[in-house]
């Protein structure tokens, strides 16, 4: 009798639980802003590499965000010198899928892109009915081709 008292009490929690929690909650508590990068490409003379990945955000009402940016950064060090560039996107569509970007990242000062190893990194955020959302990625490694 204790047991089946156990089993109904638990039993009875559990729908209550469902209950009141809404089923979007799983999906709203995974929501957020997320970047990827898939590649660079080196454009010609170097003066700026164009970045390649996904972006991912929302599911805002009718899958389109209020306002947002996403900055972006490619760095690389080559003959001792360091070279930085800087490139943003504008999220246009935030249905909580994966989108492909590809932005034009230029470098800063007289030094070009060269081919090889450089790291990139970005940081942004978005707005909609949903609330806001922002995400950030730290350094990571990429190769220039």
């Amino acid at each position: 009798m204790r047991r089946t008292l156990t089993v109904l009490a638990v039993s009875v929690l559990a729908l209550s639980t469902a209950l009141v929690v809404p089923a979007g909650a799983a999906s709203a508590a995974a929501a957020g802003l997320t970047v990827t990068a898939r590649f660079a490409l080196r454009n010609a003379g170097g003066e700026s590499v164009t970045l390649a990945g996904t972006y991912r955000c929302g599911p805002f009402t009718g899958g389109v965000p209020d306002r947002g940016v996403i900055d972006l950064t490619v760095s690389q060090s080559a003959g001792g010198v360091s070279i930085n560039g800087y490139g943003y996107l504008e999220p246009t569509v935030c249905d909580g899928v994966a989108h492909w970007y590809a932005v034009e990242v230029t470098a800063v000062g007289e030094q070009g892109f060269r081919r090889g190893a450089a790291q990139w990194s970005s940081s942004g955020y978005v707005e909609g009915d949903g609330g806001l959302q922002h995400g950030s990625v730290p350094p990571t490694l990429i190769r220039i081709r």
